[in-house]
């Protein structure tokens, strides 16, 4: 009976094993556990369950270390990301001030504009009266030398 259970363990074992190494995922501890068990029961099995377990373990460690390696990637690339999100934000600031610069600017011009459309406007009527005045006095002068060559003839 302990033999039949044993073949079974191991079947399953092996089989469990050949599947893991065949998908490359790492030992669980209930599979580490279920070698150990048949190794040291197994007897004679052990030398065929010692050469799994090596290389299951083997298998373990490489996807621990190329977890690392891709947590330092992934690490190293969030960094980087980082970085630039950094300077795109850096120059997304720069462009918003230099914008608000312009924008500030625009308003002084517009202002001045303003002021200048208004005195030319002042201007504007005041040649107009005194081009009014100009009429007015040159009639009268008109008037006045009329009234002179009435009074000389």
């Amino acid at each position: 009976m302990m033999q039949e259970n044993l073949g079974f363990l191991l079947a399953v074992v092996g089989t469990d094993a050949a599947n893991a190494a065949a998908a490359g995922e790492p030992l669980t501890f209930s599979q580490i556990v279920g070698y150990l068990v048949a190794a040291l029961i197994g007897g004679g099995a052990m030398w065929k369950v010692l050469p799994i377990l090596m290389a299951r373990l083997a298998v373990s460690a490489a996807g621990a270390k190329s977890e690392k390696d891709a947590i330092e990637r992934l690490e190293g690339q969030l960094a980087v990301e980082r970085q630039a999100s950094e300077a795109a934000r850096a120059s997304a600031n720069a462009a918003f001030k230099e914008r608000n610069d312009i924008y500030l600017e625009l308003a002084k011009v517009q202002a001045q504009l303003a002021a200048l459309n208004e005195r030319s406007a002042y201007q504007a009527q005041t040649i107009e009266r005194q081009n009014t005045l100009i009429e007015e006095l040159t009639a009268q002068v008109h008037a006045l030398q009329g009234e002179v060559r009435g009074s000389l003839a």
